[in-house]
């Protein structure tokens, strides 16, 4: 089963930022939010359920009451976020 997902930053208010998402078939509908400065700072347990972590406001169409296609764009957000100490601007995620 093949992923493609896309992602965009809408912005960044207090280190918390906000990205729309969707299949890359889709119109970026979805939405959702997450605070990497405060999960890295240890202020938030690596413990914490990522529902908390990647907090879905608006899930995209195909994504439902699940939030797994979000969760793929949080681990590239993620991964560049280490590197960085900034957002990912926009971005994908193909499997």
């Amino acid at each position: 089963m093949a992923f493609c997902i896309d992602f965009k930053l809408i912005g960044v208010d207090d280190g918390k930022a906000t990205y729309a998402y969707g299949d890359c078939s889709e119109n970026l509908e979805g939405r959702f939010e997450l605070n990497l400065g405060r999960l890295l700072s240890g202020e938030m347990s690596m413990d914490t359920d990522m529902r908390e972590v990647v907090k879905v406001t608006k899930p995209c169409l195909s994504d439902g009451e699940h939030q797994h296609k979000a969760n793929r764009a949080f681990s590239k957000i993620y991964k560049h976020y280490k590197i960085t100490a900034s957002y990912l601007k926009e971005g994908g995620y193909y499997a």
